[in-house]
């Protein structure tokens, strides 16, 4: 998998001494995005630009999840962020973090996801005829699947009126 990600560590340790703020801090939740809350985060806190794969590599419930960060963030030093070392679309990245998520039941509390079972971890995508990730499959899909979603709601929105 890092074949086609760079990784980095969050480096946010003492989230009970953040403030309240307009800064979003992705932590290792097993709900909403991984999002802890609105803080403000101090000015030796890195921000970790958006169009991402945070992977939860710990914590309560949460270890083996990624998600998609669309938006700029702070991090929990439970989570990475896997940035995409050639241009890739928001939808195949939202399409690698569900095959990551998938890859779930193999990590646990105590069995966590350190730097060398990143390095080794395997995900199942869809492939080019090359064996190379068939990323143009990955955005084609979850462009579909946007689609139907939008469609459905606008149909069940139109029933409501």
């Amino acid at each position: 998998m890092l074949d086609y990600f760079d990784y980095r560590r969050g480096d946010q340790k003492d989230m009970n001494s953040l403030s309240s703020g307009d800064e979003i801090l992705v932590s290792a939740r097993n709900v909403e995005n991984g999002l802890k809350g609105f803080y403000c985060g101090a000015k030796s806190h890195k921000r970790f630009p958006g169009d991402c794969i945070t992977l939860n590599n710990d914590g309560d419930g949460g270890v083996g999840l990624a998600y998609y960060q669309p938006h700029e963030f702070l991090l929990d030093t439970h989570v990475y962020a896997l940035y995409p070392k050639k241009p890739m679309t928001r939808f195949a990245q939202l399409f690698i973090s569900r095959s990551i998520s998938m890859c779930r039941p193999c990590f646990s509390h105590g069995h966590s996801i350190s730097q060398s079972r990143l390095k080794t971890m395997k995900v199942m995508l869809p492939s080019t005829p090359d064996g190379e990730p068939d990323f143009a499959y990955m955005d084609a899909y979850g462009r579909e699947v946007m689609i139907d979603r939008l469609e459905k709601y606008l149909a069940y929105r139109h029933k409501q009126c």
